[in-house]
């Protein structure tokens, strides 16, 4: 008997080919621009799309397929919506709702003002003047106020800043954001609806009742479940999808957009010990369908925006890059982090969200009263448009954002004098806790408050007088808590360190390994104290050598010290054929070792809670 071939299921496969055939070649043509996948898959899809490939007649090929995508088929969107949901459900694995309440009240309600804010002024400046309906303002609002979770996590991941301070502000910030999705996403789907009273009922009674579920299955169910399933691998992927699915249905049974739905099944797992795997398991099938997702608008682009009035796209443009930054601005100086953490904050959050993406398509399908998209098709492409080159010049914003604040703040400091009002630096104060002058003198400096920064300091300061200096402000808490002189600083913070009496040192330590952060400290250092002696370790003889020619003193290069030291264990276990003197000997090293082990375990227990 022939089989049946279902044609539908042979145009989706063919789609499917070219969409990450596309995605593949261009990511590779731009890797070497340093641009974001992200990019690189919109563009992919304005490839094959109707503006390119797509329009393309290639009949003469005689091929039993089409190349290009002329029309984004039913199947294809629904993958792309799937996309969206694994977006959110991991999100929500990796939000902490105990950190986000850390925080501190005023960085949430400064969070929840600046999307208010943003969607405000959208409103007055677009619908107030007549240049879009009243639902389109607030769709348009809405889609600019979120910043991009999943480009600045990567690039702070990059560049190891995500347990700096303004790291995790911006984290913090983030994740405020996506918890407000929640809210938003309901009520844009029924915007019409806002002015009727009984029509948040509805939304809140059906959110609480998926939160409730989550909170019994992360309770009874998942810590079971997981614990059994960690055993075996293939077991553990199937549970960490059907999560996700599971919470994909029931939210689709409520009524509540799926993504809602999956970024509470996130919440769910994310206080359990195997989050981080769960994490690991999703990420290649969210990264998968997210290549769908992004592809799939990038092919459904027509830059048609040309109808558009001139102001309307000037007035989009300036809030984005203009208004938004000066509210995180805002934010960041009455969360009391300073101006310049503020400015880095602004800068760094100024993109617009791929969760923006959407809520632009929801709108694109949408309808006012009209019978007219909410968002029409030209401002969809103007949407979107503005949202890839905001995404694009991320990393670059981020890289000179120090600098940039840096500047900014001493010029600031001169006429407005930022940094003596209590209210703006009260919590950047208290991780500055700077000793007197007269004990900067002399004094031994360890940048890096690690436990080999730590251990090292406890040795030290028993003859001399030691500081201690570490950019993870979780460190610096519970340094000071132990009773070590701690201070909060960064390489980037350049007034802070001529605070430090670099130049007074009698050593300067740095016991990071990051090369790129090494470098920075380095050259402010000789920069502010060109004699100072400075150590530092390595893990890679080129590191090393550079350290040298930036002028260190001395270099311990970690791996090979450990590795000589092995070498001497085996060399005496060949001549004698023993490897510890005696058992006492053996008995004091484990003993060593474990109270070792308990002081790193107790301190990573600190920092993971």
């Amino acid at each position: 008997m022939p089989e049946v071939i279902n044609l539908s299921g042979i145009e989706l496969f063919i789609q499917m080919a070219q969409i990450t055939v596309a995605a593949t070649i261009v990511s590779l043509l731009l890797r070497k621009l340093k641009q974001p996948n992200l990019f690189a898959y919109i563009i992919a899809g304005i490839a094959i799309g109707p503006l390119f490939i797509g329009k393309i007649d290639f009949s003469f090929l005689h091929l039993p397929f089409q190349l290009g995508i002329m029309e984004i088929t039913p199947e294809i969107s629904l993958l792309s919506e799937l996309g969206a949901a694994f977006l959110l459900f991991s999100i929500g694995i990796e939000t902490s709702v105990k950190k986000l309440l850390e925080t501190g009240k005023m960085l949430l309600l400064g969070t929840l003002l600046q999307v208010l804010g943003v969607i405000g002024i959208t409103v007055l400046l677009t619908y107030s003047t007549g240049l879009l309906p009243l639902e389109t303002s607030l769709f348009i609002g809405t889609i600019i106020s979120f910043s991009s979770t999943m480009i600045v996590i990567k690039l702070l991941a990059d560049k190891k800043e995500t347990n700096t301070l303004n790291g995790r502000i911006m984290i913090a910030t983030l994740l405020i954001q996506d918890f407000l999705v929640i809210i938003f996403v309901p009520l844009l789907q029924n915007v019409s609806e806002i002015g009727n009273p009984t029509f948040f009922a509805p939304i809140i009674g059906k959110t609480i009742a998926l939160l409730v579920i989550a909170l019994l299955a992360n309770r009874f169910i998942f810590p079971r479940l997981f614990a059994i399933a960690s055993k075996e691998n293939e077991l553990f992927f199937l549970s960490s999808i059907s999560t996700a699915f599971l919470f994909i249905g029931v939210s689709y049974l409520l009524d509540i957009p799926i993504t809602i739905g999956a970024f509470i099944g996130g919440l769910a797992l994310s206080s359990l010990p195997y989050n981080t795997a769960v994490f690991s398991k999703v990420r290649a099938l969210r990264d998968f369908f997210l290549t769908i997702f992004f592809v799939s608008l990038g092919a459904g682009l027509t830059f048609g925006f040309g109808q558009l009035p001139i102001l309307l796209m000037m007035i989009i443009i300036m809030i984005i890059f203009v208004f938004k930054p000066l509210v995180f601005f805002l934010v960041g100086l009455l969360s009391g982090y300073g101006s310049r953490l503020g400015l880095e904050l602004g800068m760094s959050l100024a993109q617009v969200s791929e969760f923006g993406f959407v809520i632009a398509t929801m709108g694109a399908t949408a309808t006012l009263a009209s019978g007219n998209p909410i968002i029409p098709k030209d401002l969809l492409s103007f949407i979107v448009a503005i949202a890839a080159i905001s995404m694009i010049i991320t990393p670059h914003l981020m890289n000179y954002a120090p600098r940039t604040a840096n500047a900014f703040s001493t010029l600031a400091n001169k006429f407005f004098k930022f940094d003596k009002i209590p209210l703006f630096n009260k919590r950047i104060d208290k991780l500055r806790k700077i000793p007197q002058e007269k004990t900067l003198e002399g004094h031994i400096i360890i940048i890096g408050g690690g436990l080999v920064g730590r251990r090292l300091a406890r040795k030290m300061r028993v003859k001399h007088n030691v500081l201690l200096v570490d950019s993870d402000p979780e460190v610096v808490v519970h340094g000071q808590k132990e009773g070590l002189e701690f201070v909060y600083g960064t390489a980037e913070d350049a007034e802070l360190l001529e605070k430090l009496g670099l130049d007074k040192a009698k050593v300067i330590v740095i016991t990071m390994i990051t090369q790129k952060i090494v470098s920075a400290f380095i050259d402010q250092i000789k920069r502010i104290a060109p004699k100072a002696r400075i150590f530092t370790t390595a893990n890679h003889y080129y590191d090393a050598v550079d350290y040298y020619k930036k002028g260190v003193d001395f270099v311990l290069i970690t791996p090979i010290s450990g590795m000589e030291k092995l070498y001497q264990s085996l060399e005496s276990f060949m001549k004698t054929g023993k490897i510890f003197i005696n058992e006492t000997a053996k008995k004091a090293h484990i003993k060593y070792l474990k109270e070792q082990a308990e002081e790193e375990q107790k301190y990573k227990q600190r920092i993971i809670s």
